[in-house]
Parts: structure tokens; C-alpha cells; sequence
């Protein structure tokens, strides 16, 4: 994730143990900063089709936002691919604030899908909050 004026947020999700980190924690984003999700990604050994980057955000089990990027198609690479999506405004605001579930995949156009995680961020006042739903 990048913010200006701040160093980027990385998740890495590069082995199983890795994915199992990105589960256990929260990423802490301030209320009303904009942002845009970037992702780094490989293609070692065939040419994937289609590839789509797909993600449901919910908070306490309720949907609240789905986002589907087409990504393209990509042939196997010595060197990562980089994707930058669009800017994208945090919510803000006493009920935007909180703890929010995400389950983020990548899907080609068989349907194959080559890597899903899930992970958690929270809305916060400012960038240290660490509390409950009301800070």
C-alpha cells in the first residue's frame, strides 16, 4: 500500500509461512488518508491468461466493499511485474472506524486460482491507534 509521505505498507506472501504472518496481523490505516495498493508479483514457468486481482472487505461478517482489477496476461519473467491501482480514499468518521476482514485472491481466466489470503486492517484516527472499534 502506498501513502505519501509515509513508507509503504508491504505484506509479503511469498511462502505459506509468510501468508500465515499477513493472517495474524493488522495493518493500521489512518480515517480519510488516500492510498493506492500496489502488488510486485512473479511469473515463473507459463503464460497466465487473464490474471485478476479480487478482494471482499467485510466488517463483523457483513460485506462491505468488493474490488476486481484486471490485471492482463503475463508470460514468465526473470524480473517481477508491478501493478499500481487506482488512488482510493481510507473511510472516515466514528462508524468507519474498526476492524475490517479481507479475503484477496488471484484468478486467471480458467478459473485457476494461484494464491488467496486472507488479512485484516483496522481504521484508526491517526496512524499509532491500537484500540477498539471506538478510537
Amino acid at each position: 500500500m502506498e501513502v505519501a509521505d509515509r513508507d509503504d505498507v508491504v505484506m509479503d506472501l511469498s511462502s505459506a509461512e509468510s501468508v500465515e504472518r499477513v493472517k495474524n496481523s493488522v495493518l493500521s490505516i489512518k480515517e480519510g488518508t488516500e492510498y493506492r495498493l500496489k502488488i510486485k508479483f512473479c511469473i515463473q514457468h507459463d503464460v497466465v491468461s487473464g490474471l485478476k486481482y479480487l478482494h471482499v472487505v467485510k466488517r463483523k461478517g457483513i460485506r462491505v466493499d468488493r474490488v476486481e482489477e484486471m490485471l492482463g496476461s503475463y508470460g514468465p519473467a526473470p524480473e517481477p511485474y508491478e501493478k499500481k491501482f487506482a488512488m482510493e480514499e481510507a473511510p472516515s468518521g466514528m462508524l468507519a472506524r474498526g476492524l475490517y476482514d479481507v479475503r484477496s485472491k488471484f484468478v486467471d481466466d480458467d478459473g485457476q486460482t494461484h494464491l488467496e489470503w486472507d488479512w485484516s486492517f483496522k481504521i484508526s484516527k491517526d496512524w499509532k491507534s491500537t484500540g477498539g472499534d471506538d478510537e
